[in-house]
């Protein structure tokens, strides 16, 4: 496991430092973790944008057609925020769970 690790390229927009390759499996984990954190937020924040626009053009378009295609993409953004709700908080336990194997007690506890 460490042997992939060390040679594994990190894809995201967080900026890596000298010492990622150095640092420990917990301290890479915790990097990692924290830049899909940053990843699923910026998706979110996309589909809140897209979901306003969404319930904006349902209020403005005239044809019931058109607006029960509307309602029906809104419904599928609401899934996916949902979603990104989800593996938010799972990605939230896995950053505890991290921090506890490697300082044997949660962040908050200090």
């Amino acid at each position: 496991m460490k042997k992939l690790n060390k040679s594994r390229q990190v894809r995201g927009g967080m900026y890596w430092p000298k010492w990622y390759k150095t640092g420990s499996d917990y301290t890479k984990i915790d990097l990692q973790l924290w830049d899909i954190r940053l990843v699923l937020e910026d998706l979110k924040s996309r589909l809140v944008f897209s979901h306003l626009r969404l319930k904006h053009a349902v209020l403005v378009m005239s044809s019931k057609q058109e607006k029960a295609e509307l309602r029906f993409q809104k419904r599928i953004l609401d899934e996916h925020i949902k979603q990104i709700d989800k593996l938010l908080e799972e990605n939230e336990y896995l950053k505890r769970d991290n921090f506890k194997k490697e300082y044997g007690e949660t962040y908050y506890d200090f």
